[in-house]
């Protein structure tokens, strides 16, 4: 009973932060302008991403403890993925980078 309950805890707090890390990223690139200067936008954008990640890497840890052994391991997988999937969402969500229609 415990190791159900214990599962279904991690298994929802793993979920709440990458949705959470999501949001943190998503809102960050929705906020990029290219029209500004670089040097807001380089502030915006590094503002943002490192408490994406943050969040990221806290989901990813609880989640690569059920599918990888070692910590070392867990770690590194965890990092490079927060660091990974933060940009990419970040990228994704700048309004500049979307496909424009064709009209």
């Amino acid at each position: 009973m415990f190791d159900i309950m214990s599962g279904m805890f991690c298994l929802v707090t793993a979920s709440v932060s990458l949705i959470y890390g999501t949001r943190i990223a998503w809102m960050s690139g929705k906020k990029c302008d290219f029209k500004e200067d670089p040097h807001n936008k380089i502030h915006i954008v590094l503002e943002s991403i490192p408490a994406a990640t943050a969040v990221y890497f806290f989901g990813f840890i609880i989640l690569f403890t059920y599918l990888i052994d070692g910590p070392l391991t867990i770690f590194v997988s965890s990092l490079t993925s927060a660091i990974l999937l933060a940009g990419f969402v970040v990228s994704m969500a700048m309004p500049e980078l979307k496909r424009k229609s064709n009209k």
